[in-house]
């Protein structure tokens, strides 16, 4: 799966648990908001994890992950 891909894949899976608020015609910014910052704080802690792993393998791992929170940010 592609960065993009997962970045994707992350904001939809937490979307149905995002914050829903009284104000309709903004529900879905909200939503998606809300979405994107609970797949940012999953992404965080896996490059965080990888960061204290300190076996010389982690390159490609950490690199997939900070793509995938750079995808993040351009999703809309």
């Amino acid at each position: 799966m592609t960065p993009k891909e997962k970045a994707k894949q992350l904001i939809d899976i937490f979307k149905p648990n995002a914050y829903r608020g009284a104000c309709e015609e903004n529900d879905e910014l909200m939503e998606l908001y809300h979405a994107k910052q609970c797949a940012f704080i999953a992404v965080d802690e896996i490059l965080q994890e990888l960061e204290n792993i300190d076996d010389g393998q982690t390159v490609i791992p950490y690199d997939y992950w900070q793509e995938v929170k750079n995808e993040l940010n351009k999703q809309d």
